[in-house]
């Protein structure tokens, strides 16, 4: 069995579409897509960068500035006042920041805001935004200039009364204690500091390598399955099977020797990309890298079971490109290897865990991202090797050796 095991691996090797498929195809998915996807991935979780909101002082009063104080003071706010050359930022130029998506909002604070909020007049800005932004973006930052806007009105009128009460005051001592209100009266600074049940840890997000090299490399592990039925078909009509049947080995050594070679390419893909991701973009494989090896051999189980149900089923080459291609897109898809599952509906993150693409992912992820150790993902790891045993459990009986 082994001289067919390395037989199987020759002619493997010789065949330049198959290694394209299986390893440089992968590697320019990993790379482009990375790429592409960077800057998605760098507003998920904690790191997401703060929305920039411009700013355009028309008034210059203390409670104009107090307004601009208190958006900066947001950990989600980045306030911009300055036109980027020194100077203070016009309302042009801050409609043809919006216009241009360098921000988010524009906040105008019109001339005779202190004036008006001081003599307890209603407090007006104007808010410049991009038509085209979606309400789900709109409507917190404009809740949050509300707030801020509120919040200085109502201490500016306070101490406005409090100075007419200084002035009107006959009594020195009343005077004395209405400036000691007045010192007192300052804009308070809100700290919150978020927290979560008891029990309960913030979310990990992957990085866009986290997502990537594991995805692709989840997805391209699969198209072994294409390859090995499609060498199945040939050795089936080219009549090796019948000579090799002639041989006295029994017939699961000749299937086993068949399939484990394809096994051991899919162990080779799973070391090869995630090295690549390690090594060239600098990829965290977790604390625990060692977890990855059972995730890595029930995947492959995976793949060559379905491999083999293919082979079992199909009439023709033709067959097993089309319907492998297809079977092995769709469930990559569902799975979570082209749309990162964190983009996907609520639904479909329900279907992604009853495909072997979306569990393997999920166990790669559990280890790069959130630190799994090896018995954490024995679970995960004895369901993909199920799974491949009912696929074996399916097709063997169909298998034909001989058309």
């Amino acid at each position: 069995m082994f001289a067919m095991i390395c037989k199987e691996l020759r002619v493997l090797l010789r065949d330049k579409a198959a290694l394209v498929t299986l390893f440089l195809s992968p590697v320019l998915f990993i790379t482009v897509m990375s790429l592409a996807l960077g800057g998605s991935f760098s507003e998920l979780g904690s790191d997401a960068p703060k929305l920039r909101v411009a700013v355009v002082d028309q008034d210059g009063s203390v409670a104009a500035r107090a307004v601009t104080r208190a958006l900066g003071g947001s950990d989600d706010l980045r306030v911009v006042t300055d036109d980027g050359s020194g100077g203070s930022l016009t309302r042009e130029q801050a409609s043809a920041q919006v216009r241009k998506g360098d921000q988010s909002l524009a906040v105008v604070i019109p001339a005779g805001f202190g004036d008006s909020v001081g003599n307890g007049g209603t407090p007006k800005v104007s808010l410049v935004v991009d038509p085209s932004a979606a309400r789900q973006a709109v409507d917190p930052l404009k809740s949050a200039v509300d707030g801020a806007v509120r919040g200085v009105a109502v201490h500016t009128r306070a101490a406005s009364v409090l100075a007419r009460e200084i002035r009107a005051s006959p009594d020195p001592e009343r005077r004395a204690e209405l400036h000691r209100q007045l010192s007192r009266l300052t804009m308070p600074e809100v700290q919150a500091k978020v927290s979560y049940p008891e029990g309960m840890t913030p979310p990990r997000y992957p990085t866009v390598y986290q997502q990537n090299v594991p995805a692709y490399t989840v997805m391209y592990v699969f198209f072994i399955v294409t390859v090995m039925a499609g060498s199945l078909m040939t050795e089936r009509r080219e009549g090796t099977f019948r000579r090799l049947l002639s041989s006295p080995v029994p017939r699961w050594r000749l299937l086993l020797g068949k399939i484990t070679p394809y096994f051991l390419v899919a162990l080779v893909q799973v070391a090869t990309l995630t090295a690549f991701g390690h090594w060239v973009f600098g990829m965290d494989l977790g604390e625990h890298p060692s977890a990855l090896l059972p995730i890595a051999a029930a995947t492959a189980c995976c793949a060559v079971a379905m491999g083999l149900l293919l082979a079992s089923f199909a009439r023709t080459e033709t067959q097993v490109n089309s319907i492998g291609t297809i079977a092995v897109l769709v469930l990559a898809a569902l799975g979570g290897c082209m749309v990162p599952t964190v983009f996907m509906p609520s639904f479909m993150q329900d279907i992604t865990v009853w495909t072997p693409q979306g569990r393997a992912l999920q166990a790669f992820q559990d280890v790069l991202v959130r630190g799994a150790d090896l018995p954490s993902v024995l679970l995960t790891s004895g369901l993909l090797v199920g799974l491949a045993a009912v696929l074996f459990a399916v097709a063997l009986p169909r298998f034909r050796f001989l058309r």
